[in-house]
């Protein structure tokens, strides 16, 4: 069987696999040109198929430069809709090579929560963990966020925020809207992953976060996995987990 035709290109794949993604938009690169293969008998590239998995996307959804340009837009749907969310969006100058291009911004990074879950953080346990993912797409970014746990050691989504890189600059910016949006109670403890960016931005003197005010502490399983990666002992990480969640050393030995 021919692995590919030169007139099956991506737009027209695009088409046949339109009503797939339609359906199911985490169908995967194979069973889609599993697809193919069955409507014209031959079998496609792998990256063939994934460019026409971007145009069925962008055709249900729109493209990437169409979607930036709602999220001014979309923020706004969302505090009329859900009365009492705050967002904080930023943006920067837009440049046409070394022109300025007037009338134009560029997202630069926002901030978001929701008020019911700054009256949940309320009943919860007096903590936030903050960590960052970066984001998969044609611009990429980092995805912030801050959790805590209820009573129940349920986790808590409370605050998320979007940003170029999980800079010094970035996590003042979330740990800053943070702190006066949704965590100002006292006696707080950050917990974080050793992150020198986030050590810095907790560090600074208008930040809000220093004791005895808030307090900060490692997460453990992030040094567990260290550990393991440096020293491959899987007895020594289970020391180490027992020392960490132990409030005395009379408690560790028992």
């Amino acid at each position: 069987m021919s692995q590919d035709h030169r007139q099956l290109d991506s737009s027209l794949i695009c088409r046949v696999i339109l009503s797939l993604m339609q359906s199911n938009l985490s169908v995967s690169i194979p069973i889609l040109q599993g697809a193919v293969q069955a409507s014209y008998h031959f079998k496609l590239s792998y990256r063939k198929v994934w460019m026409a998995k971007q145009k069925a996307v962008a055709q249900i959804f729109g493209d990437w430069e169409e979607s930036y340009n709602k999220v001014s837009k979309l923020l706004q749907a969302l505090q009329s809709c859900v009365f009492g969310t705050i967002c904080d969006l930023r943006v920067k100058p837009f440049y046409g090579g070394h022109l300025l291009v007037r009338d134009y911004n560029m997202f630069d990074k926002v901030f978001w929560y929701f008020p019911s879950c700054v009256e949940a953080f309320k009943h919860c346990k007096p903590f936030v963990s903050v960590d960052g993912t970066h984001l998969y797409g044609r611009y990429g970014g980092v995805l912030l966020i801050a959790v805590t746990q209820d009573g129940n050691s349920n986790i808590l989504p409370i605050a998320f925020a979007i940003v170029e890189s999980a800079s010094t600059e970035s996590w003042s910016f979330f740990l800053t809207n943070l702190r006066r949006h949704v965590t100002p109670q006292d006696g707080l403890l950050v917990i974080f992953d050793r992150s020198q960016a986030i050590k810095a931005a907790l560090s600074s003197d208008d930040s809000g976060w220093h004791p005895p005010r808030t307090y900060h502490a490692y997460c453990i399983r992030h040094k567990a996995a260290n550990f393991m990666t440096r020293f491959k002992s899987g007895e020594g990480k289970r020391y180490l987990i027992n020392a960490a969640y132990s409030p005395s050393k009379a408690d560790y030995e028992w």
